[in-house]
């Protein structure tokens, strides 16, 4: 659409003559007719009706009036914005589901007090994002990650489980019991590993394919299982009991290509990270 045209019809909606439209514009008389006749073209409407008197507003005319408005209102907006610095960098983040919420709080709070004027485009995490807030093992390849912080797996275990009244779980505590998998988490391999070398008997009462349904079985007292430790920090029915065994844990940070540095914001978001890890504890101590 030309903005040309959206001007010269405001004019003449305004004024409701073709003479005074056009000295509004400054152009000629011609130009604002011949203006008019390729906006009624393009949009396959009949906007005004000529009379020797001026012009008489059709319906539609009347409808169109608003959106051009404010079309041009935005147009005439833009030199200011970057003159007075008033437009705000756009950030595409993508953020992976089952990061610990305090994390995320702790993250866009400092990220934005240290890029200011800056506007997020939160999604889920995906190629096309700027960034990825996410585990190391689910960054895409060819993706540069920046760690920001390790959370540990914990031990869960229902109420309605006798391992519950026990102060310390050693490994061979847990043969046989009913355990909940979770074969997407990036714990599971390492965990599946570890159990299996010791030859205790393996008891899998549910595989889930994310921590949200591990935690659903897990609260509903199904069998027990290893959960990232703020994850689980707020829920109920079950415990975190210590445990005497191999520790787990996932490491939580920025995953982004090469090309989103040419983003002025994400350069010094990632530039000011790598070089003050230790401002950044994302992770309550």
């Amino acid at each position: 659409m030309d903005a040309r045209l959206l001007r010269f019809f405001v004019a003449v909606y305004e004024e409701q003559n073709l003479s005074r439209a056009a000295e509004k514009c400054f152009v000629s008389q011609p130009n604002i007719s011949n203006g008019l006749k390729q906006l009624e073209e393009s949009l396959g409407k009949e906007l005004f009706t000529r009379h020797k008197r001026g012009v008489e507003i059709k319906e539609d005319a009347h409808y169109l009036y608003p959106i051009a408005k404010r079309i041009l209102g935005e147009l005439n907006a833009i030199p200011e914005m970057f003159k007075e610095g008033l437009y705000k960098s756009k950030i595409i983040i993508g953020i992976a589901d089952s990061l610990p919420q305090q994390f995320k709080n702790e993250f866009f709070k400092k990220a934005s007090e240290l890029l200011r004027d800056v506007e997020w485009d939160v999604r889920p995490i995906g190629r096309d994002c700027d960034i990825n807030l996410l585990i190391r093992e689910w960054k895409f390849e060819q993706h540069l990650f920046l760690p920001l912080g390790k959370e540990n797996y914990v031990l869960c275990v229902p109420n309605n489980n006798p391992l519950v009244n026990k102060d310390l779980i050693e490994l061979d505590d847990l043969s046989g019991e009913p355990f909940i998998h979770c074969p997407p988490c990036e714990a599971h391999q390492q965990c599946l590993a570890i159990l299996n070398n010791s030859g205790e008997k393996w008891n899998t009462i549910a595989n889930c394919q994310s921590k949200n349904e591990v935690l659903t079985l897990l609260m509903s007292g199904l069998g027990i299982t290893f959960l990232p430790e703020y994850f689980v920090s707020d829920w109920d029915s079950f415990q975190i009991k210590k445990y005497n065994g191999p520790r787990y844990f996932r490491e939580i940070g920025l995953s982004y290509a090469r090309k989103s540095l040419k983003n002025t914001k994400v350069a010094q978001l990632i530039d000011y990270l790598s070089k003050h890890e230790s401002d950044f504890n994302f992770l309550p101590k």
